[in-house]
């Protein structure tokens, strides 16, 4: 007889999808007007990176949670067991979201992030970047693309994982985990957005802060 295994699949689970076109239009005429750094509390050797205001932050939590919750609760069906190491939550927020112009020969060294899960979405991807990936001759990433890390380097096992950057698309991941994104040589400027999101079930005083950029999952 035929014998056919159980397959388990465990670690980080990345959800992506692609944004209305007409949102992250808004969201781009709001980030080129942008005028507070975020430089200094980011790991990116970027030299432009903003902070969105609050109003800003509290539009986005509004108008892009319909692309969060999806991948919250999809998560919450897959943790009913504790699987993942994590409850299902029924409250995010989202601390902070800035937005991050990289230019030629700028990149960001691996690192992770704050809160409990974290997000690029691309706003503006030039096809120069296109072209430039398809003339990639190393075994690594292609220029400007985001690569997720994830466990010890080991044969036969993949602990890393490339994703190309297009316009409007949006992934979601656990803020722990490992990210880097080389440079690129095409003098062109890539623009994507990224933030935070902290579970907020358990914080019994939440500050005004929290006012802004909270969403309900369930």
């Amino acid at each position: 007889m035929a014998i056919k295994h159980k397959l388990l699949h465990f670690g980080p689970v990345i959800g992506g999808t692609t944004c209305d076109k007409d949102l992250c239009k808004q969201l781009l005429k709001r980030g080129l007007k942008t005028k507070d750094s975020h430089h200094q509390h980011l790991a990116g050797h970027i030299e432009k990176e903003n902070l969105f205001t609050p109003d800003d932050k509290q539009w986005f939590a509004d108008n892009f949670k319909q692309y969060f919750i999806p991948y919250f609760k999809q998560l919450s069906d897959l943790t009913t067991d504790n699987f993942y190491g994590l409850m299902p939550f029924k409250e995010a927020w989202l601390s902070n979201l800035w937005i991050n112009f990289m230019k030629k020969g700028e990149y960001n060294p691996p690192h992770n992030h704050d809160g409990a899960y974290s997000f690029v979405l691309y706003l503006q991807v030039p096809e120069e970047l296109e072209k430039e990936d398809k003339s990639f001759k190393g075994r690594g990433a292609g220029p400007g693309c985001v690569t997720f890390m994830y466990g010890e380097d080991q044969p036969g096992l993949k602990t890393a994982h490339a994703i190309k950057p297009i316009t409007n698309e949006l992934w979601i991941f656990p803020a722990v985990l490992k990210h880097t994104v080389p440079p690129f040589k095409s003098d062109v400027e890539r623009i994507s957005v990224s933030g935070n999101w902290y579970i907020t079930d358990n914080v019994k005083d939440k500050e005004e802060e929290f006012n802004y950029g909270r969403i309900t999952v369930k």
